[in-house]
């Protein structure tokens, strides 16, 4: 059974509860005994004064004049008793006609015939209750001694408990109240934030990283999922490109051998039905080939093996492979330039170079040049080995620079039967750059040829 997450507004309320109450209990106890103290204290001076006042009145007197000034007093709180030089009661207020034993020996006589004056608060014995006794020594050596009884801190509040009662039940009310709109004025911040827009809210400046890191993470997974979109849409947009680009040659290769499996075809155009079945087969299989390589591309991670490469002789190796297709067109194809050694994929990069100026031979007209041209030169993040193909072929309409990169994308499209290709050279020529970290521009204009130049980054070797 799944365990109930806890509640941060019914923990935060059931903590200023218990708070307000504990504080509200302990402001009425400190508040009771502080009343009680005082009280005491008061009962106490009052007292003595009326004990001192009393010695005042005896002291001088023959023993049965004091007992019967003694005598006179209004019987009330206050117990009068009148103990001799040797420690008997003479006179006691309480029990007049009651034998007492000696009190010579009771503390606060003691503190009377030694210092003048004793004052203690006792339990008696006889009384079984707590009384404060205050005993005055007088001149002849006799004591008079003023006694009440006090009530305790219990029955003080015992007395009291009544309003107490209702104060509590006030207190307890103005708690819960009080601790639910603290609650509620707390929680309010958390209750209006907005998780799909968390810095909106008006939210504790403590939450701000957190609310920030939240804001951030939910930007980074719209970012990604647009991204996904996006990579889905080119997907299916590949997918269907392949698929078209594919169905041409398949068309022919079927026709053409359906045409002569049924004998449509005169024997002396065998050879041509052959020689197209065969081309429409190698421009399938350098689709096929260019396709696994933008696959491999997409999945393999960004960064160069770290292989040198020695960017000169790639391009020659290229240049001397490419040269017939160069010459059956009439075309000049030349390098030029100095060692650049880059790390990162030998076939890779010699693939990106090829394409490159295969895609130069292919749109020069009969007579035109090529020229290739390696280097290494200083760029903003480090050396860069660099390779241009230049050629003076048709060039490219300013609004199709920006996607002659993309695959699948033929600026002459009236033209793409009779120049060939795939397509795809040019995005893998883009990708393979990405993939070492590197780069492909093109600059052109209509009629005055093209000039396309890879970039490397040299500086991890």
């Amino acid at each position: 059974m799944a365990k109930r997450p806890r509640s941060l507004s019914h923990s935060l309320f059931a903590t200023l509860l218990a708070f307000a109450l504990s504080a509200v209990l302990a402001v009425a106890a400190a508040l009771v005994s502080i009343a009680y103290h005082g009280q005491e204290v008061r009962s106490e001076e009052a007292l003595v004064a009326q004990a001192r006042q009393c010695a005042e009145a005896l002291d001088g007197r023959t023993a049965s004049q004091r007992i019967a000034l003694l005598a006179e007093q209004i019987p009330g709180p206050v117990r009068f008793t009148l103990v001799d030089d040797r420690g008997s009661v003479a006179y006691d207020s309480r029990n007049r006609d009651s034998a007492w034993e000696n009190h010579s020996d009771r503390p606060e006589v003691l503190q009377a015939e030694e210092g003048g004056e004793g004052v203690l608060m006792r339990h008696s014995d006889t009384l079984g209750r707590d009384t404060l006794y205050v005993a005055e020594r007088l001149s002849d050596g006799w004591v008079v001694r003023v006694s009440e009884e006090r009530m305790s801190l219990a029955a003080f509040l015992g007395s009291m408990a009544v309003p107490l009662g209702v104060m509590l039940a006030f207190a307890l009310l103005a708690a819960v109240v009080l601790s639910r709109l603290l609650t509620l004025r707390i929680m309010k911040p958390l209750d209006d934030l907005d998780p799909g827009n968390p810095l909106a809210a008006d939210a504790y400046g403590e939450m701000q990283p957190l609310l920030g890191r939240i804001d951030q993470q939910q930007r980074q997974l719209r970012r990604q999922n647009e991204e996904l979109k996006q990579a889905e849409g080119m997907r299916r947009e590949f997918s269907a490109n392949v698929s078209h680009e594919m169905k041409t040659p398949l068309q022919v290769i079927s026709g053409s051998a359906e045409m002569i499996a049924e004998g449509l075809v005169a024997p002396q155009d065998t050879r041509e039905f052959g020689r197209r079945i065969y081309q429409e087969a190698q421009r399938l299989r350098a689709l096929i080939n260019d396709v696994l390589t933008l696959s491999r591309l997409d999945e393999a991670p960004a960064g160069g093996e770290g292989a040198p490469v020695d960017l000169l002789e790639t391009a020659r190796r290229t240049c001397e492979r490419l040269e017939p297709l160069a010459a059956e067109k009439g075309i000049a194809l030349s390098l030029s330039g100095g060692g650049a050694v880059v790390p990162g994929s030998e076939p890779l990069i010699e693939q990106a170079v090829a394409n490159l100026v295969q895609n130069a031979i292919r749109y020069t007209g009969e007579g035109g040049r090529v020229a290739v041209e390696v280097s290494l030169a200083q760029g903003p993040q480090g050396p860069q080995g660099i390779v241009k193909v230049r050629d003076t072929g048709m060039g490219i309409a300013p609004e199709d620079l920006q996607k002659v990169f993309e695959r699948f994308y033929r600026g002459e499209k009236s033209r793409s039967k009779e120049t060939g290709g795939t397509g795809l050279g040019l995005a893998i020529v883009k990708h393979a750059a990405l993939h070492h970290g590197g780069d492909v521009s093109v600059e052109s204009e209509p009629g005055r040829g093209s000039e396309f130049t890879l970039r490397l980054p040299a500086d991890r070797l």
